[in-house]
């Protein structure tokens, strides 16, 4: 009964058959490449600044203790599977002859014949490399590959590579190739269904010599890649790498990046894209992915000849050790915070994007909770109908402006002919007033918006019901204030803004750094969303697992 008991509790927390997958997501210059590093190092090459004494001065550093014991006795050290080598892969399965014409005719991929000679030779290299046997699958995507494709960027150069690989995948995600532009129906997850195919060769190999199974992929770049192991993979994670935008563009111009690549390299990867036609979907779109995340690690500029990355290696170490062992830590003040607003964003009417924001006091006591949307007693965007507005249906619900201006009118009967199809599915075609109003404006006006923000709307919660002051308490929101918003953190004296994806703007530089009791910017690291209760939610009892394990074994036959 012991044996079995104990199976039970092992099976339960996956020891007999361990498989994480991790996908790291981020901007270019974010720190993805490093975390993967970390992730991939065995433990004696891991620096990191946990507390692990005897003698603890705070309910954290007791913390940090649990974590350090569960790292010490379960890190195993992760197999990296590098989308940018997948790509390399893919590339070097085309025909060479038309590789060298595609580059050599393509206007943005500026590359010298000679390079793209040498690129051909090391293509060449990579095919004969899968032809000869490998000794191990996981040694060749996780080493052999990465290897040769790091060779790559050095004979391009970090600017040409990326822009190239920019390109190609784009193309991959369009075409299924490498080299066709061309938009293919079914195309789409052709890099993602080729990351999956190696993660399952990975884990098949290791399942039979049964080692566990812990993988990386670095990284993911569409929103809808991420869906894609998300809904594949119970054991999957996605795991957003940030930092301040001035550290990243430090890093960049570091290595060899100038002001107009680092504008071009943002607007190829982070402006939000509006999915309007086919080929949006294959665009890399960085800040959706965040807003999917299941993990977010802060990266800041450190001085990496004395800490060694120890601020990266701690949060990789505790997410880890969580994975493995759920609940053996209590979640932060911060995060607890943080999640709140995560759930609460789901209430906003916004059919654009959800954000939600939580007011604290200095003692991370909530004091109000908001999400953006309509003022109440007004109708949020998605439980309005263009159609209902056009039929004199539901009068209440639209404005006296919407009903009655002729010039909006003609333009909006105009636009919502498109739309007519979708009714037949049994969707309800909503519409954002401010997107509307803006065509006939010519104009990309925010004062039109119909909703308030998350973070104006947890301020005016307050006021409203008569809330204690918050002067030296926390801001809490899923997306930096705006210039507005930043104005009145501002004002009500607030200490410290949590925020996970930056808003882009002038709002930290012109009203956050602009005085003399300047709020501090704070970019939230945590789990938030289903990762915070599959971490933080024990598989059994604490009390059961250890009372269990505790049993004497029984004696052995004979």
């Amino acid at each position: 009964m012991n044996n079995y008991l104990k199976s039970a509790i092992s099976t339960i927390y996956g020891e007999d058959d361990d498989f994480i997958l991790l996908g790291l997501t981020g901007q270019t210059g974010s720190g993805c490449s490093t975390v993967a590093r970390i992730l991939s190092s065995e433990k004696d090459k891991i620096r990191h600044s946990l507390f692990n004494g005897e003698t603890p001065k705070s309910n954290d550093e007791r913390k940090e203790i649990n974590i350090s014991k569960c790292y010490e006795s379960t890190w195993k050290k992760f197999q990296i599977i590098q989308v940018r080598s997948i790509i390399t892969l893919l590339l070097a399965e085309c025909d060479v002859e038309e590789v060298k014409i595609y580059i050599k005719e393509h206007e943005s991929i500026s590359v010298s014949g000679d390079l793209i000679d040498s690129l051909i030779d090391k293509l060449e290299e990579i095919n004969n490399k899968k032809i000869v046997q490998e000794t191990s699958i996981a040694e060749f995507y996780s080493s052999s590959l990465p290897k040769l494709s790091d060779e790559i960027r050095e004979i391009l150069e970090e600017s040409s590579f990326v822009k190239l690989y920019q390109v190609i995948g784009t193309n991959i995600r369009m075409s299924g190739s490498p080299i066709q532009e061309d938009l293919t129906d079914g195309q789409f997850f052709t890099l993602a269904n080729k990351v999956n195919d190696v993660a399952k060769e990975i884990k098949k190999e290791n399942d039979s010599k049964n080692r566990k199974t812990f993988l990386v992929v670095d990284a993911i770049r569409s929103p809808l890649e991420a869906i894609f192991f998300q809904d594949r993979h119970a054991s999957f994670y996605l795991v957003a790498v940030s930092c301040s935008d001035g550290d990243r563009r430090k890093r960049l111009r570091s290595l060899g990046y100038n002001e107009n690549d680092i504008k071009e390299l943002d607007e190829q990867e982070y402006q939000r894209r509006k999915l309007e036609n086919e080929g949006s979907y294959s665009i890399q779109d960085i800040k959706s992915c965040l807003e999917r995340a299941d993990l977010y690690i802060s990266n800041p500029n450190e001085d990496n000849s004395v800490s060694e990355f120890k601020t990266l290696a701690n949060q990789v170490i505790k997410f880890t050790s969580l994975m493995k062992r759920p609940g053996i830590i209590t979640p932060t003040a911060v995060e607890r915070c943080m999640q709140i607003a995560y759930t609460a964003k789901l209430n906003s009417g916004c059919i654009s994007r959800k954000v939600g924001a939580v007011v604290t006091d200095s003692s991370y006591s909530i004091q109000s909770v908001g999400w953006n949307d309509t003022p109440h007693g007004q109708v949020p965007c998605n439980l309005r109908n263009r159609f209902n507005l056009l039929e004199g249906k539901d009068q209440t619900a639209y404005s006296n402006f919407e009903k009655n201006d002729e010039s909006y009118l003609e333009h909006f009967r105009d636009c919502s002919q498109k739309y007519k199809h979708l009714e037949r599915d049994g969707r309800n075609v909503s519409y954002c007033f401010k997107s509307e109003y803006n065509q006939i404006e010519g104009e990309d006006n925010q004062v039109h918006t119909r909703s308030l923000h998350a973070e104006e709307n947890a301020f005016l919660q307050i006021t409203k019901y008569g809330g204690r002051g918050v002067k030296g308490g926390n801001l809490f929101t899923t997306a930096s204030p705006c210039e507005l918003c930043s104005k009145k953190a501002y004002q009500l004296g607030v200490k410290n803004i949590y925020y996970i994806d930056p808003y882009p703007g002038i709002s930290t530089s012109h009203i956050l750094e602009g005085g003399s009791m300047n709020p501090n910017l704070v970019l939230f690291s945590g789990a938030i969303g289903r990762a915070f209760h599959r971490l933080y939610t024990p598989i059994v009892s604490y009390k059961d697992e250890i009372n269990t394990l505790a049993l004497p074994l029984p004696p052995v036959a004979g």
